[in-house]
């Protein structure tokens, strides 16, 4: 069971942190890097649009190669929502942790073989 969850923009913003880039160069980062990788074409376009109608992302024509190429770069915003992520993700992750214990205990318990 794989889910796309909510922290796609999450990550596309700290791509974004290490310098501007297009849709194609956030996708192959997202396959190169996140370790379990829901995320395909689809789902990066449909956030970069979400992150950029919330100013968290801007966008601008790259014209220096043969065509122009639509990059990206996070803005000032991006940034505060970057840190909006982080507080969610980390409440997120003691909830997992959580999780992970009762399982465990769970598992080791008499009742269950």
């Amino acid at each position: 069971m794989k889910h796309t969850g909510r922290h796609t923009g999450a990550f596309l913003l700290m791509f974004l942190t290490e310098g501007d880039c297009y849709g194609g160069q956030l996708l192959q980062k997202c396959q190169d890097e996140i370790p379990v990788n829901p995320i395909d074409s689809a789902i990066i376009y449909r956030t970069l649009k979400k992150l950029e109608t919330e100013g968290s992302v801007e966008s601008y024509f790259n014209t220096s190669g043969e065509k122009p190429i639509k990059m990206y770069r996070i803005t000032e915003t991006g940034e505060r929502t970057m840190e909006d992520f982080h507080e969610d993700i980390e409440s997120k992750i003691k909830n997992l942790f959580f999780f992970l214990g009762k399982y465990e205990e769970w598992k080791k318990g008499p009742n269950h073989d």
